[in-house]
């Protein structure tokens, strides 16, 4: 039987998978590929290590990618051409990603391969969508984009970010809710994003793309001392909202507790706030390989106060056992209890007496492990993919 063909467009490449956004990428990208023809096309920031094209190959995905540098342009640094979008109602989070080699690219790959869905992976990308529609348009939705934004809002205290994250959440809400009604079926990454989807943009055409995370166990190495680890890219507000948080209110009530106790921030370093490296805190930086890090933390924190959709680095700590302390906010979207498969704290008081309790009772933390081990086989093992695959046929036959 011949495979129906898939033209891939994501804002991301997703090798090496790093970063929880990737890992989602490249498993979606895994998973698709045992059934479709897949022609992806990917807009990066940096040039991707040859490796990576051959992994690809391996999977019999086809691979093109555009590196655009104006995807980590600041707003200042772009600020007439920002204003000038801003004016014909294009959000910042769409310019970063418009890159006009992609627009002539997609056309000629539509008008050579015929593909029988166009598969979005990220909403800023369907700017590239044809004006004449023949295939079924399928939109992986990562995040309500305005209501990202929104959150980010609320948070705000200086008025030049309050005027910008206004201009940039009502510009996006009015994207989001015009681009998103031309897809056949979109795809939620977690069920309050499912419904966020139906009732901000009036869509019912809305399911939750079941997630399989099947990243190998990370066993506890010994060593000394007491490791607090923070994994994430600083140019994400929301990551970086949540460091500012910890090292600010948090760490310091932990430290009084426990003096000799460490915190590791491992990931990208953004443009605006980079925590300072000091007795109780090392900035690693990024890192391709998080193993190391894994074994040796006593606790993982996601200390979130903005945001939406579902921290994937939730899915990292849980997997890899060590002992996780959260807001609501970091496992929303996920079926944990507090107590069972890890901790959650809503104050900067309570969050800091629960790593403290994890810190010093190994019961706990031997407890917090195996459930949390058991709800990733259970809930995010590789069946999720052979669903999302039937899921996935389908929403393209009904709409095929």
């Amino acid at each position: 039987m011949k495979r129906k063909k898939i033209l891939f467009l994501s804002q991301m490449f997703p090798y090496p998978p790093v970063s929880g956004g990737l890992i989602k990428t490249l498993n979606t990208l895994k998973a698709l590929s045992k059934r479709y023809e897949i022609h992806a096309v990917f807009i990066t920031d940096a040039l991707p290590p040859p490796q990576a094209l051959t992994r690809f190959k391996s999977m019999g995905i086809h691979v093109t990618y555009f590196v655009s540098k104006q995807i980590r342009a600041s707003l200042k640094e772009k600020f007439w051409e920002v204003l000038a979008c801003y004016l014909r109602g294009i959000p910042f989070y769409v310019y970063q990603y418009t890159h006009k080699p992609v627009f002539e690219y997609v056309l000629q790959t539509i008008e050579r391969v015929m593909p029988d869905i166009i598969h979005v992976d990220h909403l800023n990308l369907s700017q590239y969508l044809p004006k004449i529609k023949y295939q079924t348009w399928i939109l992986e939705h990562h995040n309500v984009e305005s209501y990202l934004y929104w959150t980010r809002l609320l948070q705000a205290r200086k008025m030049t970010r309050v005027l910008y994250l206004l201009i940039e959440t009502a510009l996006t809400y009015r994207y989001e809710r015009f681009m998103i009604k031309k897809f056949d079926h979109v795809f939620a990454i977690s069920k309050p994003e499912e419904a966020r989807i139906r009732s901000m943009f009036g869509v019912e055409n809305v399911s939750t793309q079941p997630l399989s995370y099947t990243e190998p166990r990370i066993y506890p190495k010994s060593h000394k001392g007491k490791n607090i680890l923070f994994v994430g890219v600083l140019d994400w507000p929301p990551n970086e909202d949540a460091i500012q948080w910890f090292v600010n209110d948090i760490l310091p009530i932990v430290v009084q507790k426990i003096p000799e106790v460490h915190f590791h921030l491992v990931g990208r370093l953004g443009p605006r706030y980079v925590p300072k490296s000091t007795d109780h805190v090392t900035v690693h930086g990024f890192q391709k390989y998080l193993t190391q890090f894994l074994s040796e933390a006593d606790v993982f924190v996601l200390p979130f106060r903005m945001g939406g959709g579902l921290r994937l680095k939730a899915l990292t700590a849980l997997s890899s056992g060590v002992p996780v302390v959260t807001t609501p906010l970091g496992v929303e979207g996920l079926e944990v209890t507090s107590g069972i498969e890890c901790l959650i704290a809503k104050t900067s008081e309570s969050f800091a007496h629960a790593v403290v309790r994890i810190l010093e009772d190994d019961f706990l933390r031997k407890k917090l492990r195996q459930h949390a081990i058991r709800y990733m086989r259970d809930a995010h093992g590789e069946k999720n993919n052979g669903q999302f695959l039937s899921m996935y046929r389908m929403v393209t036959q009904r709409y095929g």
